[in-house]
């Protein structure tokens, strides 16, 4: 058993890996106190709040870092809460856009309906700013709801793309006084100060919380230039080798909670379907399923290869050799 080919091993967890994804398994996830937190917190906020979500993050966190954006964005827009999304790399605002596609992509079993910016231009010119007016406005114009959406996001009203800037610490520490001398044009050369949701919400000391979706360390730029400046309140969703890093925070009370990785998305996942919020769990509950059988996978490897490496007397035999006989 000793002398197996290791290849064999490599095979018997790429097949592991990969049954999760054809057959849906659904381990249990349970939700702890850190991330019940910030969806507490969040499930406190209206329409008459906003939010930001910053997308800190490059692709090559993204399996871990997206699932954790796209859980707080799919709650902000189930309550209604505008969202404000900046990204510290310029691939950060790549990862805005691709999280954006994907919660309103109508290919999905469910998704957020979008209306760009332009696209309701008239009802704006009507003076129309609530979400209700506009929802009702646009409905009149003919525009219906797909089967399968949730209910519609409106550009400016729902949620605002505004990218990236350089030195971003600079730049949350300029939105402390004003968002728009940040950003005077979002990510897709629309006029900020035009935006409902700005005009509402003009600083970060009018913000309700921010969540940064790190894979570095800049997600503490909203810890030394938000929170400690402005007062804004502040969670984290970070990779799960940088979560132990960040309990400071918990500890200290200068963050909200802390998602870690692909479970703490998983467990953000499993309260907004228990809730309601959302029909369903997602990618980062069937990631789990994944990391969780290959994890008995291993163990089993390890538990057979110890019971072969004791059966066969290979622990005397290194004795003696320890021993100069």
């Amino acid at each position: 058993m000793l002398n197996t080919d290791r290849r064999w091993l490599f095979l018997i967890i790429g097949v592991v890996c990969i049954i999760p994804f054809l057959i849906r398994i659904g381990m249990p996830v349970f939700p702890t106190q850190e991330v019940e937190s910030i969806y507490d917190y969040m499930d406190q906020l209206g329409p008459d709040n906003a939010i930001f979500i910053a997308f800190d993050f490059d692709p090559g966190t993204s399996a871990e870092n997206m699932p954790m954006a796209v859980a707080v964005m799919r709650h902000a827009f189930a309550r209604d809460v505008p969202v404000f999304m900046t990204a510290v790399t310029p691939l950060g605002q790549g990862m805005i856009m691709a999280g954006v596609d994907y919660v309103t992509d109508p290919s999905q079993d469910y998704f957020y309906q979008r209306v760009e910016w332009d696209e309701w231009a008239s009802i704006r010119e009507q003076g129309t700013t609530d979400k209700a007016g506009i929802v009702e406005a646009w409905e009149a114009q003919g525009h219906q709801l797909s089967d399968n959406a949730l209910g519609w996001v409106f550009e400016g009203r729902d949620y605002a793309i505004l990218g990236y800037q350089p030195l971003f610490y600079l730049v949350i520490l300029g939105m402390g006084n004003s968002i728009a001398t940040q950003y005077p044009n979002d990510a897709n050369g629309n006029p900020v100060t035009e935006m409902p949701m700005l005009r509402e919400h003009k600083n970060l000391r009018e913000i309700d919380l921010a969540v940064t979706s790190s894979g570095s360390a800049a997600c503490t730029y909203w810890i030394t230039y938000g929170r400690e400046k402005v007062g804004l309140p502040v969670a984290f969703a970070v990779t799960a080798v940088m979560a132990t890093d960040y309990f400071i925070y918990i500890q200290s009370g200068q963050v909200i909670g802390q998602m870690g990785g692909l479970r703490g998305a998983a467990e953000y996942e499993v309260m907004l379907e228990q809730t309601g919020e959302y029909p369903t769990t997602d990618k980062a509950f069937q990631g789990m399923d994944v990391q969780s059988v290959a994890h008995v996978a291993i163990f089993l490897f390890v538990l057979v290869g110890n019971i072969a490496f004791f059966a066969g007397g290979f622990h005397k035999k290194g004795s003696r050799l320890k021993g100069g006989r």
